[in-house]
Protein backbone atom coordinates (compact mmCIF):
# COMPACT_ATOMS: atom_id res chain seq x y z
CA UNK A 1 0.00 0.00 0.00
CA UNK A 2 1.47 3.40 -1.00
CA UNK A 3 1.68 6.52 1.10
CA UNK A 4 -1.28 8.16 -0.64
CA UNK A 5 -3.56 5.28 0.21
CA UNK A 6 -2.45 5.28 3.80
CA UNK A 7 -3.15 8.97 4.09
CA UNK A 8 -6.71 8.48 2.70
CA UNK A 9 -7.33 5.60 5.06
CA UNK A 10 -6.07 7.57 8.00
CA UNK A 11 -8.03 10.67 7.00
CA UNK A 12 -11.24 8.71 6.68
CA UNK A 13 -10.81 7.10 10.07
CA UNK A 14 -10.02 10.47 11.53
CA UNK A 15 -13.19 11.95 10.11
CA UNK A 16 -15.22 9.10 11.62
CA UNK A 17 -13.36 9.45 14.87
CA UNK A 18 -14.00 13.17 14.93
CA UNK A 19 -17.72 12.86 13.87
CA UNK A 20 -19.15 9.83 15.67
CA UNK A 21 -22.70 11.28 15.58
CA UNK A 22 -22.55 11.66 11.81
CA UNK A 23 -21.56 8.00 11.53
CA UNK A 24 -24.50 6.94 13.73
CA UNK A 25 -26.90 9.12 11.70
CA UNK A 26 -25.77 7.60 8.40
CA UNK A 27 -26.11 4.09 9.79
CA UNK A 28 -29.61 4.82 11.16
CA UNK A 29 -30.63 6.39 7.84
CA UNK A 30 -29.56 3.25 5.99
CA UNK A 31 -31.40 1.01 8.44
CA UNK A 32 -34.53 3.17 8.19
CA UNK A 33 -34.40 3.00 4.39
CA UNK A 34 -34.18 -0.78 4.52
CA UNK A 35 -37.06 -0.98 7.07
CA UNK A 36 -39.29 1.33 5.02
CA UNK A 37 -38.62 -0.68 1.90
CA UNK A 38 -39.55 -3.91 3.70
CA UNK A 39 -42.60 -2.30 5.35
CA UNK A 40 -43.79 -0.84 2.05
CA UNK A 41 -43.63 -4.26 0.44
CA UNK A 42 -45.42 -5.87 3.42
CA UNK A 43 -48.11 -3.16 3.48
CA UNK A 44 -48.73 -3.62 -0.22
CA UNK A 45 -49.18 -7.34 0.28
CA UNK A 46 -51.57 -6.71 3.22
CA UNK A 47 -53.65 -4.25 1.20
CA UNK A 48 -53.98 -6.86 -1.52
CA UNK A 49 -55.08 -9.41 1.06
CA UNK A 50 -57.67 -6.98 2.41
CA UNK A 51 -59.01 -6.37 -1.10
CA UNK A 52 -59.31 -10.13 -1.57
CA UNK A 53 -61.06 -10.51 1.79
CA UNK A 54 -63.43 -7.64 1.03
CA UNK A 55 -64.36 -9.17 -2.32
CA UNK A 56 -64.97 -12.54 -0.63
CA UNK A 57 -67.19 -10.87 1.98
CA UNK A 58 -69.31 -9.22 -0.70
CA UNK A 59 -69.65 -12.57 -2.49
CA UNK A 60 -70.75 -14.23 0.76
CA UNK A 61 -73.48 -11.60 1.14
CA UNK A 62 -74.63 -12.18 -2.44
CA UNK A 63 -74.83 -15.92 -1.67
CA UNK A 64 -76.83 -15.27 1.55
CA UNK A 65 -73.97 -16.74 3.61
CA UNK A 66 -74.17 -14.04 6.25
CA UNK A 67 -72.23 -15.85 8.96
CA UNK A 68 -69.19 -16.13 6.70
CA UNK A 69 -69.61 -12.50 5.59
CA UNK A 70 -69.70 -11.36 9.22
CA UNK A 71 -66.46 -13.23 9.97
CA UNK A 72 -64.70 -11.71 6.94
CA UNK A 73 -65.63 -8.07 7.60
CA UNK A 74 -64.89 -8.46 11.29
CA UNK A 75 -61.41 -9.74 10.39
CA UNK A 76 -60.82 -6.75 8.09
CA UNK A 77 -61.71 -4.28 10.84
CA UNK A 78 -59.68 -6.11 13.48
CA UNK A 79 -56.68 -5.93 11.14
CA UNK A 80 -56.81 -2.14 11.54
CA UNK A 81 -58.52 -1.33 8.24
CA UNK A 82 -61.41 0.69 9.60
CA UNK A 83 -63.44 2.20 6.80
CA UNK A 84 -67.14 2.98 6.54
CA UNK A 85 -67.97 0.37 3.88
CA UNK A 86 -66.52 -2.47 5.97
CA UNK A 87 -68.59 -1.44 9.00
CA UNK A 88 -71.67 -1.12 6.81
CA UNK A 89 -71.23 -4.59 5.33
CA UNK A 90 -70.56 -6.06 8.77
CA UNK A 91 -73.77 -4.44 10.00
CA UNK A 92 -75.70 -5.76 6.98
CA UNK A 93 -74.48 -9.33 7.64
CA UNK A 94 -75.57 -9.03 11.27
CA UNK A 95 -78.90 -7.50 10.31
CA UNK A 96 -79.65 -10.47 8.06
CA UNK A 97 -78.97 -12.78 11.01
CA UNK A 98 -81.48 -10.85 13.13
CA UNK A 99 -78.74 -9.42 15.35
CA UNK A 100 -80.45 -6.06 15.25
CA UNK A 101 -78.71 -4.31 18.15
CA UNK A 102 -75.25 -5.35 16.94
CA UNK A 103 -76.13 -4.28 13.39
CA UNK A 104 -77.25 -0.83 14.56
CA UNK A 105 -73.92 -0.41 16.36
CA UNK A 106 -71.98 -1.22 13.16
CA UNK A 107 -74.09 1.10 10.99
CA UNK A 108 -73.46 3.90 13.45
CA UNK A 109 -69.73 3.21 13.22
CA UNK A 110 -69.98 3.46 9.45
CA UNK A 111 -71.80 6.80 9.69
CA UNK A 112 -69.25 8.05 12.22
CA UNK A 113 -66.57 7.62 9.56
CA UNK A 114 -68.79 8.80 6.70
CA UNK A 115 -72.04 10.59 7.68
CA UNK A 116 -73.15 10.61 4.03
CA UNK A 117 -72.76 6.90 3.32
CA UNK A 118 -76.18 6.30 1.78
CA UNK A 119 -76.06 2.51 2.16
CA UNK A 120 -75.51 2.78 5.92
CA UNK A 121 -78.29 5.38 6.22
CA UNK A 122 -80.62 3.08 4.29
CA UNK A 123 -79.78 0.02 6.39
CA UNK A 124 -80.01 1.84 9.70
CA UNK A 125 -83.32 3.40 8.65
CA UNK A 126 -84.74 -0.01 7.72
CA UNK A 127 -83.80 -1.47 11.09
CA UNK A 128 -85.29 1.46 12.98
CA UNK A 129 -88.49 1.21 10.94
CA UNK A 130 -89.13 -2.32 12.24
CA UNK A 131 -90.07 -1.03 15.70
CA UNK A 132 -92.90 1.47 16.27
CA UNK A 133 -90.84 3.38 18.85
CA UNK A 134 -88.02 4.14 16.37
CA UNK A 135 -89.91 4.03 13.04
CA UNK A 136 -90.18 7.82 12.74
CA UNK A 137 -86.42 8.16 13.25
CA UNK A 138 -85.87 5.44 10.67
CA UNK A 139 -87.96 7.41 8.20
CA UNK A 140 -85.58 10.38 8.48
CA UNK A 141 -82.52 8.21 7.76
CA UNK A 142 -84.25 6.69 4.73
CA UNK A 143 -85.30 10.09 3.39
CA UNK A 144 -81.71 11.28 3.65
CA UNK A 145 -80.48 8.20 1.76
CA UNK A 146 -82.94 8.97 -1.07
CA UNK A 147 -81.86 12.63 -1.13
CA UNK A 148 -78.23 11.56 -1.49
CA UNK A 149 -79.02 9.22 -4.39
CA UNK A 150 -82.42 9.72 -5.99
CA UNK A 151 -81.70 7.22 -8.75
CA UNK A 152 -81.15 4.29 -6.39
CA UNK A 153 -84.15 1.94 -6.58
CA UNK A 154 -83.20 0.17 -3.34
CA UNK A 155 -83.46 3.37 -1.32
CA UNK A 156 -86.93 4.17 -2.71
CA UNK A 157 -87.95 0.58 -1.98
CA UNK A 158 -86.80 0.87 1.66
CA UNK A 159 -88.54 4.22 2.06
CA UNK A 160 -91.76 2.72 0.67
CA UNK A 161 -91.52 -0.17 3.11
CA UNK A 162 -91.05 2.26 6.00
CA UNK A 163 -94.07 4.33 4.92
CA UNK A 164 -96.11 1.11 4.82
CA UNK A 165 -95.03 0.21 8.35
CA UNK A 166 -95.99 3.69 9.55
CA UNK A 167 -99.41 3.44 7.85
CA UNK A 168 -98.77 6.03 5.11
CA UNK A 169 -100.15 3.84 2.34
CA UNK A 170 -100.28 6.37 -0.52
CA UNK A 171 -96.71 7.51 0.12
CA UNK A 172 -95.61 3.88 0.32
CA UNK A 173 -97.23 3.09 -3.04
CA UNK A 174 -95.55 6.10 -4.68
CA UNK A 175 -92.08 5.12 -3.45
CA UNK A 176 -92.44 1.44 -4.38
CA UNK A 177 -93.66 2.34 -7.87
CA UNK A 178 -90.76 4.80 -8.22
CA UNK A 179 -88.32 2.02 -7.29
CA UNK A 180 -89.88 -0.22 -9.92
CA UNK A 181 -89.60 2.50 -12.59
CA UNK A 182 -85.94 3.14 -11.78
CA UNK A 183 -84.97 -0.54 -11.97
CA UNK A 184 -87.34 -2.98 -13.67
CA UNK A 185 -85.09 -5.90 -12.76
CA UNK A 186 -85.35 -5.34 -9.00
CA UNK A 187 -87.73 -7.86 -7.42
CA UNK A 188 -88.07 -6.40 -3.93
CA UNK A 189 -90.28 -3.37 -4.76
CA UNK A 190 -92.61 -5.55 -6.84
CA UNK A 191 -93.04 -7.97 -3.94
CA UNK A 192 -93.39 -5.15 -1.38
CA UNK A 193 -96.04 -3.48 -3.52
CA UNK A 194 -97.92 -6.79 -3.64
CA UNK A 195 -97.63 -7.09 0.13
CA UNK A 196 -98.92 -3.52 0.51
CA UNK A 197 -102.03 -4.40 -1.52
CA UNK A 198 -102.37 -7.79 0.16
CA UNK A 199 -102.46 -6.37 3.68
CA UNK A 200 -104.96 -3.67 2.74
CA UNK A 201 -107.70 -5.72 1.12
CA UNK A 202 -106.66 -5.34 -2.52
CA UNK A 203 -106.28 -9.04 -3.31
CA UNK A 204 -106.62 -8.74 -7.08
CA UNK A 205 -103.83 -6.14 -7.28
CA UNK A 206 -101.72 -8.17 -4.85
CA UNK A 207 -102.07 -11.32 -6.98
CA UNK A 208 -100.93 -9.31 -10.01
CA UNK A 209 -97.78 -8.18 -8.23
CA UNK A 210 -96.96 -11.62 -6.79
CA UNK A 211 -97.36 -13.21 -10.21
CA UNK A 212 -94.98 -10.58 -11.61
CA UNK A 213 -92.47 -11.56 -8.93
CA UNK A 214 -92.77 -15.23 -9.87
CA UNK A 215 -92.35 -14.37 -13.56
CA UNK A 216 -89.07 -12.67 -12.60
CA UNK A 217 -87.99 -15.42 -10.20
CA UNK A 218 -89.95 -18.66 -10.30
CA UNK A 219 -88.66 -19.97 -6.97
CA UNK A 220 -89.41 -16.80 -4.98
CA UNK A 221 -90.45 -18.33 -1.66
CA UNK A 222 -92.44 -15.47 -0.16
CA UNK A 223 -94.43 -14.67 -3.35
CA UNK A 224 -95.52 -18.30 -3.61
CA UNK A 225 -96.36 -18.31 0.08
CA UNK A 226 -98.46 -15.14 -0.09
CA UNK A 227 -100.36 -16.52 -3.09
CA UNK A 228 -100.99 -19.70 -1.11
CA UNK A 229 -102.52 -17.64 1.70
CA UNK A 230 -104.74 -15.66 -0.68
CA UNK A 231 -106.11 -18.76 -2.40
CA UNK A 232 -106.64 -20.45 0.96
CA UNK A 233 -109.00 -17.61 1.87
CA UNK A 234 -110.74 -18.03 -1.47
CA UNK A 235 -110.94 -21.81 -0.97
CA UNK A 236 -109.50 -22.35 -4.45
CA UNK A 237 -108.20 -25.87 -3.88
CA UNK A 238 -106.39 -26.43 -7.21
CA UNK A 239 -104.35 -23.21 -6.85
CA UNK A 240 -103.74 -23.88 -3.17
CA UNK A 241 -102.33 -27.29 -4.08
CA UNK A 242 -100.22 -25.70 -6.83
CA UNK A 243 -98.56 -23.10 -4.61
CA UNK A 244 -98.12 -25.47 -1.69
CA UNK A 245 -96.37 -27.85 -4.08
CA UNK A 246 -94.16 -24.97 -5.27
CA UNK A 247 -93.23 -24.14 -1.68
CA UNK A 248 -92.23 -27.73 -0.94
CA UNK A 249 -90.01 -27.69 -4.04
CA UNK A 250 -88.40 -24.35 -3.13
CA UNK A 251 -87.68 -25.02 0.56
CA UNK A 252 -84.73 -27.41 0.01
CA UNK A 253 -82.88 -24.78 -2.07
CA UNK A 254 -79.56 -23.66 -0.58
CA UNK A 255 -79.66 -19.95 -1.44
CA UNK A 256 -82.72 -19.07 0.59
CA UNK A 257 -82.93 -16.56 3.37
CA UNK A 258 -82.47 -18.75 6.44
CA UNK A 259 -85.07 -16.95 8.53
CA UNK A 260 -87.73 -16.84 5.79
CA UNK A 261 -87.28 -20.56 5.20
CA UNK A 262 -87.41 -21.37 8.90
CA UNK A 263 -90.53 -19.26 9.42
CA UNK A 264 -92.47 -20.93 6.60
CA UNK A 265 -91.25 -24.44 7.44
CA UNK A 266 -92.28 -23.94 11.06
CA UNK A 267 -95.70 -22.60 10.13
CA UNK A 268 -96.48 -25.44 7.73
CA UNK A 269 -95.17 -28.08 10.12
CA UNK A 270 -97.06 -26.54 13.02
CA UNK A 271 -100.31 -26.55 11.05
CA UNK A 272 -99.83 -30.14 9.90
CA UNK A 273 -99.43 -31.17 13.52
CA UNK A 274 -102.42 -29.06 14.52
CA UNK A 275 -104.45 -30.89 11.88
CA UNK A 276 -103.55 -34.26 13.43
CA UNK A 277 -104.41 -32.95 16.88
CA UNK A 278 -107.70 -31.48 15.71
CA UNK A 279 -108.76 -34.74 14.09
CA UNK A 280 -107.89 -36.62 17.28
CA UNK A 281 -109.77 -34.21 19.52
CA UNK A 282 -112.87 -33.89 17.37
CA UNK A 283 -113.08 -37.58 16.69
CA UNK A 284 -112.95 -38.33 20.39
CA UNK A 285 -115.42 -35.56 21.20
CA UNK A 286 -117.89 -37.19 18.84
CA UNK A 287 -117.29 -40.68 20.15
CA UNK A 288 -117.34 -39.49 23.79
CA UNK A 289 -114.75 -42.13 24.58
CA UNK A 290 -111.53 -43.62 23.21
CA UNK A 291 -112.61 -46.14 20.63
CA UNK A 292 -109.06 -47.27 19.95
CA UNK A 293 -108.07 -47.90 23.56
CA UNK A 294 -108.80 -51.19 25.26
CA UNK A 295 -110.72 -50.66 28.50
CA UNK A 296 -108.30 -53.11 30.14
CA UNK A 297 -105.34 -50.81 29.45
CA UNK A 298 -103.70 -49.92 32.79
CA UNK A 299 -104.56 -46.39 33.87
CA UNK A 300 -107.25 -45.96 31.24
CA UNK A 301 -110.96 -46.38 31.92
CA UNK A 302 -114.12 -45.22 30.24
CA UNK A 303 -114.59 -42.35 32.67
CA UNK A 304 -111.13 -40.88 32.05
CA UNK A 305 -111.65 -41.21 28.30
CA UNK A 306 -114.86 -39.21 28.14
CA UNK A 307 -114.56 -35.59 26.98
CA UNK A 308 -116.95 -33.00 28.35
CA UNK A 309 -117.66 -29.66 26.62
CA UNK A 310 -115.82 -27.82 29.41
CA UNK A 311 -112.58 -29.50 28.35
CA UNK A 312 -112.27 -27.77 24.98
CA UNK A 313 -109.53 -25.64 26.50
CA UNK A 314 -107.51 -28.57 27.76
CA UNK A 315 -103.79 -28.81 28.39
CA UNK A 316 -101.44 -30.98 26.38
CA UNK A 317 -100.72 -33.10 29.43
CA UNK A 318 -104.45 -33.74 29.94
CA UNK A 319 -104.80 -34.98 26.38
CA UNK A 320 -101.79 -37.23 26.76
CA UNK A 321 -103.16 -38.75 29.98
CA UNK A 322 -106.42 -39.54 28.24
CA UNK A 323 -104.48 -41.22 25.45
CA UNK A 324 -105.99 -39.12 22.66
CA UNK A 325 -102.81 -39.52 20.60
CA UNK A 326 -102.89 -43.27 20.54
CA UNK A 327 -101.04 -43.61 17.23
CA UNK A 328 -98.66 -40.68 17.68
CA UNK A 329 -95.64 -39.82 19.75
CA UNK A 330 -97.06 -37.08 21.93
CA UNK A 331 -93.85 -35.06 22.18
CA UNK A 332 -93.91 -34.61 18.40
CA UNK A 333 -97.34 -32.97 18.41
CA UNK A 334 -96.09 -29.56 19.53
CA UNK A 335 -95.27 -26.35 17.70
CA UNK A 336 -91.64 -26.59 16.47
CA UNK A 337 -90.90 -23.01 17.55
CA UNK A 338 -92.69 -22.46 20.86
CA UNK A 339 -93.04 -26.04 22.05
CA UNK A 340 -96.43 -24.98 23.38
CA UNK A 341 -99.59 -26.81 22.70
CA UNK A 342 -102.33 -25.59 20.42
CA UNK A 343 -105.33 -23.77 21.84
CA UNK A 344 -108.61 -25.47 21.02
CA UNK A 345 -111.60 -23.19 20.47
CA UNK A 346 -114.74 -25.33 20.22
CA UNK A 347 -113.22 -28.20 18.29
CA UNK A 348 -110.86 -26.01 16.24
CA UNK A 349 -107.14 -26.23 17.00
CA UNK A 350 -104.87 -23.30 16.29
CA UNK A 351 -101.36 -22.37 17.33
CA UNK A 352 -101.00 -19.15 19.37
CA UNK A 353 -97.97 -18.24 17.23
CA UNK A 354 -98.77 -19.51 13.74
CA UNK A 355 -102.54 -19.40 13.70
CA UNK A 356 -104.09 -21.89 11.31
CA UNK A 357 -103.64 -22.72 7.63
CA UNK A 358 -107.16 -23.50 6.51
CA UNK A 359 -105.95 -26.05 3.98
CA UNK A 360 -105.37 -28.37 6.92
CA UNK A 361 -108.00 -27.41 9.46
CA UNK A 362 -110.96 -25.50 8.04
CA UNK A 363 -112.75 -28.65 6.89
CA UNK A 364 -112.45 -30.50 10.17
CA UNK A 365 -115.92 -29.26 11.12
CA UNK A 366 -117.14 -32.12 8.85
CA UNK A 367 -115.95 -34.50 11.54
CA UNK A 368 -119.52 -35.76 12.12
CA UNK A 369 -119.75 -36.80 8.51
CA UNK A 370 -116.29 -38.35 8.79
CA UNK A 371 -117.39 -40.29 11.87
CA UNK A 372 -120.52 -41.55 10.11
CA UNK A 373 -118.51 -42.76 7.12
CA UNK A 374 -115.90 -44.32 9.37
CA UNK A 375 -118.50 -46.22 11.39
CA UNK A 376 -120.34 -47.25 8.27
CA UNK A 377 -117.14 -48.70 6.80
CA UNK A 378 -116.32 -50.57 10.01
CA UNK A 379 -119.83 -51.97 10.12
CA UNK A 380 -119.59 -53.07 6.48
CA UNK A 381 -116.32 -54.90 7.18
CA UNK A 382 -117.84 -56.69 10.16
CA UNK A 383 -120.85 -57.73 8.07
CA UNK A 384 -118.50 -59.19 5.47
CA UNK A 385 -116.70 -61.18 8.15
CA UNK A 386 -120.01 -62.49 9.42
CA UNK A 387 -121.20 -63.27 5.92
CA UNK A 388 -118.12 -65.34 5.11
CA UNK A 389 -118.29 -67.23 8.40
CA UNK A 390 -122.02 -68.00 7.93
CA UNK A 391 -121.46 -69.26 4.38
CA UNK A 392 -118.49 -71.36 5.52
CA UNK A 393 -120.45 -72.80 8.40
CA UNK A 394 -123.52 -73.25 6.17
CA UNK A 395 -125.71 -71.69 8.81
CA UNK A 396 -129.33 -71.84 7.64
CA UNK A 397 -131.79 -69.03 8.11
CA UNK A 398 -134.62 -69.74 10.50
CA UNK A 399 -136.79 -67.84 12.87
CA UNK A 400 -134.33 -68.59 15.67
CA UNK A 401 -131.25 -67.26 13.86
CA UNK A 402 -132.78 -64.40 11.87
CA UNK A 403 -131.35 -62.07 14.48
CA UNK A 404 -127.66 -62.86 14.95
CA UNK A 405 -127.57 -62.84 18.73
CA UNK A 406 -124.59 -63.41 21.00
CA UNK A 407 -125.15 -67.16 21.22
CA UNK A 408 -125.00 -67.50 17.43
CA UNK A 409 -121.86 -65.30 17.23
CA UNK A 410 -120.18 -67.27 20.04
CA UNK A 411 -121.01 -70.50 18.24
CA UNK A 412 -119.24 -69.21 15.11
CA UNK A 413 -116.25 -68.21 17.26
CA UNK A 414 -116.11 -71.60 18.98
CA UNK A 415 -116.11 -73.31 15.58
CA UNK A 416 -113.17 -71.05 14.55
CA UNK A 417 -115.14 -69.28 11.84
CA UNK A 418 -114.67 -65.95 13.67
CA UNK A 419 -111.89 -64.67 15.90
CA UNK A 420 -113.72 -61.83 17.67
CA UNK A 421 -117.22 -60.58 18.25
CA UNK A 422 -118.10 -58.15 15.42
CA UNK A 423 -120.05 -55.20 16.79
CA UNK A 424 -121.53 -52.23 14.96
CA UNK A 425 -119.79 -49.06 16.26
CA UNK A 426 -123.17 -47.32 16.51
CA UNK A 427 -124.84 -50.14 18.44
CA UNK A 428 -126.72 -51.64 15.49
CA UNK A 429 -127.92 -55.24 15.49
CA UNK A 430 -126.95 -57.71 12.78
CA UNK A 431 -129.58 -59.93 11.16
CA UNK A 432 -130.09 -62.11 8.11
CA UNK A 433 -132.41 -60.68 5.44
CA UNK A 434 -134.79 -62.71 3.31
CA UNK A 435 -131.94 -63.67 0.97
CA UNK A 436 -129.68 -64.88 3.76
CA UNK A 437 -127.33 -61.87 3.69
CA UNK A 438 -126.07 -60.10 6.82
CA UNK A 439 -127.53 -56.66 7.33
CA UNK A 440 -127.49 -54.02 10.08
CA UNK A 441 -130.54 -52.19 11.41
CA UNK A 442 -128.40 -48.99 11.69
CA UNK A 443 -126.62 -49.02 8.31
CA UNK A 444 -127.81 -49.81 4.84
CA UNK A 445 -126.35 -52.90 3.21
CA UNK A 446 -123.89 -52.04 0.43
Amino acid sequence: MDMKSNIKKYYGCAIMAKRPFLCLFLFSLASLFMTLTTFSKSAAETREQIRTLYKAGVEYIAANNYEAAEAVFKKIIEAGYEFAEAYNNLGFAKMKQKKSDDAIFEFKNALRLNPDLADALNNLGLLYSEKPATAAMGLQYLKKAVELDRDNANYHDSLGLCYHRLGFLKEAEVELKAANLIDRTLISPVYNLGYLYDTNGKEKAAIEQYLSVISMKKNHLMANYRLLRIYLKRDDRPLVANYLSNIFKILPAEKLDLFERKAIESEILCNLKAFIVEIAINFNVELKKLTLTDSNTPGIDDKSAVISPSEYLISYEEFTKKNFFYFFNGTELRCPETGRYYTNYINHVVCPLHGSLSIFTDKVYDIKELKVKYHKNICAQYRKMLQYSIFACELKQSDEVKILDNDTINELISKKYLHDVPQCPDGGKYFLDEFGFVNCNMHKKE
